[in-house]
């Protein structure tokens, strides 16, 4: 805490003390408040859905959604999507019936592999088999099963795994009401269990410094209590490519931008720091890059976002945070929509 109270007075900008002396006792006073109200800590993830594709990758992702589920003893809902082409032209010689049993056995048979030796306690496991669009599908049976976290696994940059990417784990990002947890190719070895310690010492968080996205920190601090890992909050000050005559004007900008960041991202951490230990940086260029570079250099082993919207960072586009780290990166990431709050 005396680091970041000394992070603060270096970065603050000059203003009359008795001004500033009374927004801070405003600021803290509305922080106390809402320590106030939130008494009891966040009893984490109760429903999970992981829904897999019978690929290695796939088998990733059931580890991860099962060292969660057990975390909090939650029910742990396993989903295959078929795809409707492909059991029309299986369909041909066999009946509907048969085809639904097959397809619920193979399920069987691939969580009961891709978890043995895997589990250290039992875990209420179920699974399920529907025929549609595959994200279609994920979002209504998370609503039926009143899931509160959707574990997906996510593929890399190259033919029909690109197309999958765009298909179905950006418009999860894009259309999901609960936390969506992707995890990218490599996150651990195909045969190696996920650490119990997962997600380890310390997660990050990726934050949007934007006034309406208050909750954001509040967010990523209760869910980094429940892992009981320490929060480094990361924020991008955007890069501006000028002409060599405006680069003195363009760098004074970026350093006046990055004091302006860092004083508010040290306010924001001392609400964090009342539950778990936070520290926070504040870099400057390409929102990926940057954020890819932190992930790397820290060895974190789960990103958190708040998604927004296609203005902002967790867009569809290419080039995005969102696409760069689900793609690259090996990395979980742990993408919040912006109305759910962890309660």
């Amino acid at each position: 805490m005396q680091a970041l109270d000394a992070l603060l007075s270096t970065v603050a900008p000059k203003r009359g003390g008795v001004i500033r002396r009374s927004q801070s006792k405003k600021a803290d006073t509305h922080e106390e408040g809402r320590s106030t109200i939130r008494k009891r800590k966040w009893a984490g993830f109760r429903s999970v859905l992981c829904a897999i594709d019978f690929s290695e990758h796939s088998r990733q992702a059931l580890r991860y959604a099962a060292m969660i589920a057990q975390r909090r003893h939650a029910a742990l809902t396993v989903l295959y999507v078929n795809d409707p082409l492909l059991i029309t032209a299986a369909a041909v010689g066999l009946h509907d019936r048969e085809l639904a049993k097959r397809s619920a056995h193979e399920l069987q048979k691939f969580v009961s592999a891709g978890l043995a030796g895997h589990s250290r306690t039992p875990l209420r496991v179920k699974s399920e088999v529907t025929i549609g669009d595959p994200s279609e599908e994920i979002l209504k049976v998370a609503e039926s099963r009143r899931t509160d976290l959707i574990v997906v696994g996510t593929h890399g940059l190259t033919g029909v795994d690109r197309l999958l990417m765009g298909s179905t784990t950006l418009s999860l990002l894009q259309r999901a009401l609960v936390p969506v947890l992707a995890i990218p190719c490599g996150a651990v070895s195909t045969a190696a269990a996920v650490s119990p310690a997962w997600p380890g010492k310390r997660m990050i968080a990726a934050i949007d410094l934007d006034p309406a996205l208050s909750d954001e920190v509040e967010t990523a601090e209760r869910i980094a209590q429940w892992f009981g890992a320490s929060l480094l909050l990361v924020h991008v000050v955007s890069d501006i490519t000028a002409p060599a005559w405006l680069a003195a004007d363009v760098g004074a900008h970026h350093r006046i931008a990055i004091a302006r960041a860092k004083r508010r991202m040290v306010d924001l951490a001392r609400v964090a720091q009342r539950h778990v230990k936070t520290d926070v940086r504040v870099v400057c260029g390409n929102i990926a890059d940057e954020m890819a570079a932190v992930v790397a250099t820290e060895g974190a082993e789960l990103l958190l976002t708040v998604l927004h919207d296609r203005r902002r960072w967790f867009s569809a586009t290419r080039g995005s945070l969102s696409y760069h780290i689900l793609t690259h990166a090996v990395t979980p990431v742990l993408a919040c929509p912006p109305e759910w709050r962890p309660r």
